[in-house]
């Protein structure tokens, strides 16, 4: 009899942020969400996207791309870690939890991560802020933020995590 090899906790919570990810309405960002307690409990999921009620990027195009008469416009949408806070049943349970996403936070997620007391993220790639149609800008304000609080960042790589300790890559 052939056994296979279990799945680490890393590994099963970065394939949910990727199923998630594709729930997404935003076309250029496809982010999943999973905030984790320290016994392995999913406290609560999320997505981005448009909000409630509003048109979706994927059907209309996006705001800050293709806004009315060729202005740059604000996004439609709502973060994937922010509607993950929204839709958490047990707030308080997001203290000290561990956030698994597919791209890591922007400053004003990161903002939001800091205020509900999050103790580690654990991300695949770098947030790009759009900036244009064909333009994107790194955002190095959300690692300052997250060095400077302490929490701990891991880089999620061939399905394993390494430490970066707030420091940008």
């Amino acid at each position: 009899m052939t056994y296979r090899d279990r799945l680490t906790w890393d590994q099963m919570f970065m394939k949910i942020t990727e199923i998630l990810a594709e729930r997404t309405s935003c076309i250029n960002h496809q982010i999943g969400s999973v905030f984790v307690d320290d016994q392995h409990r999913i406290v609560t999921v999320g997505y981005n996207g448009a909000t409630r009620g509003d048109v979706n990027c994927n059907e209309v195009g996006c705001a800050k791309v293709h806004g009315e008469d060729g202005k740059l416009k604000r996004c439609r949408g709502a973060h994937s870690e922010i509607n993950a806070i929204i839709n958490c049943i047990q707030p308080e349970r997001l203290r000290n939890t561990t956030l698994y996403i597919t791209t890591f936070p922007c400053y004003d997620c990161m903002k939001a991560l800091v205020q509900i007391g999050v103790r580690a993220i654990i991300y695949k790639e770098e947030y790009r802020r759009v900036v244009n149609a064909n333009d994107y800008e790194k955002e190095d304000e959300a690692w300052e933020l997250a060095n400077k609080m302490g929490i701990k960042v891991f880089k999620y790589e061939n399905g394993e995590k390494r430490e970066v300790f707030g420091k940008k890559q």
